[in-house]
């Protein structure tokens, strides 16, 4: 498979792939489990943060659709770039103390978050385009497995009595050192050859993105929906300890990093419309086992099925998306699909958090089973182009 021009995926190793999405699991994975500290520094209520964390998403939304076409137009320095922002502004919620600076701190979290992810996940789809392999769901793994990390770091540090902003500090300094040292990894371009005519006027979603957007959003309400408000759930909803509530983020992201090899797995086997139907369908029964418990150890139980259940549908979609993307568009389309998706991630904490002020914690999680369904009924209707062309890996 020679060709004049050295394909991006030479050069982009996988190895480097998933050292990015490790490094954005962990940055995630202390600052989700410290949203206990973060809701007693700040003194807000459930209602009040499930607003201010949609912030995250908020902002995220369009720092994806212009990361994507920046990327393809400029390349590796939107790539380093993106990544040492991201790090730069992860630590700032655990600095807030008031509604106003969480907020602000928030927003600015959301927008490093929303580049940071739109340029691992285009490295990722780069190299399966490129290869023909698998690379989306074991990379989203390490993500999980980063989150997983995060939260036990995390449940330390409050053991030691100490905050969770040092940790993150250290993290991201490490994050931006490692972004730099391993700069040369990423090509210059994701696409073959340098676009310089491309028109920029007119910019039209295709169908096809939207829907995988929209697929994306569901999985993702449901995803943040339970994972922000799991260590909440477990300290308010069933009474479980500071040290147990802690490490529910923690859970939730070991079973998503188990889930994302197993979609890996089942993704070299049968149809990505299958993957999604199980994602959707499992989910929903996890969902109800958390609504339903009473004790800190079968909500455990419920957090593991739904993060197992769950994880597997947005790499999926993304991993479509990005093998159908033309190469000089691959970023545009997966940050415009994530972007769609963050929809879903901007409504989970709020509906969580609307829906618990109004009724109650354990019935605002219990809600989101209706999402899971719809997850699988959605996946029954929407065609995916090239989804019979797998290659077992």
């Amino acid at each position: 498979m020679e060709s004049t021009a050295l394909p991006p995926a030479a050069k982009l190793r996988g190895s480097t792939v998933f050292l990015g999405f490790g490094a954005f699991g962990l940055l995630w994975g202390l600052y989700a489990a410290a949203l206990p500290e973060i809701k007693d520094n700040t003194g807000v209520s459930d209602g009040e943060l499930g607003t201010a964390l949609a912030c995250v998403a908020l902002a995220a939304a369009p720092a994806m659709f212009l990361t994507g076409r920046l990327l393809d137009r400029y390349g590796r320095p939107v790539a380093i770039g993106s990544l040492v922002l991201f790090a730069a502004v992860a630590s700032l919620p655990t600095l807030a103390t008031s509604t106003s600076t969480l907020v602000v701190t928030l927003l600015l979290f959301g927008f490093g978050s929303g580049c940071c992810d739109v340029v691992i996940n285009s490295l990722a789809a780069t190299v399966e385009a490129e290869t023909g392999g698998r690379v989306l769901n074991r990379a989203h793994a390490l993500f999980s497995v980063g989150l997983l990390v995060g939260a036990v770091g995390t449940s330390i540090t409050h053991a030691l009595g100490a905050s969770v902003t040092w940790p993150l500090a250290v993290l991201a300094a490490c994050t931006v050192v490692g972004a730099w040292a391993l700069r040369t990894r990423v090509p210059p371009r994701l696409g073959r050859a340098p676009q310089p005519d491309r028109p920029t006027g007119r910019r039209k979603i295709d169908k096809v993105v939207l829907g995988f957007g929209l697929l994306a959003a569901l999985a993702m309400l449901v995803e943040s929906g339970v994972q922000q408000w799991s260590a909440v759930f477990l300290a308010d909803g069933v009474g479980a300890a500071d040290g147990l509530s802690g490490l529910a983020p923690g859970v939730f992201a070991g079973s998503m990093a188990l889930g994302r090899l197993a979609g890996h797995w089942l993704s070299t086997r049968w149809s990505d419309r299958v993957v999604l139907l199980l994602s959707g369908l499992v989910s929903a029964f996890g969902v109800l086992v958390v609504a339903w418990s009473q004790r800190p150890l079968l909500a455990l139980a419920g957090f593991a099925v739904t993060g197992l259940a769950i994880s597997a549908a947005a790499p999926t979609v993304y991993s479509v998306a990005g093998r159908n993307a033309p190469a000089e568009r691959r970023g545009a389309v997966i940050g415009s699909t994530a972007a769609i998706g963050y929809v879903g991630l901007l409504l989970g904490p709020v509906v969580v958090g609307q829906v618990a002020d109004f009724t109650q914690l354990r019935t605002a999680i219990g809600s989101l089973v209706v999402v899971s369904l719809a997850l699988s009924a959605a996946a029954l209707l929407l065609p995916t182009p090239g989804a019979e062309d797998r290659t077992a890996q």
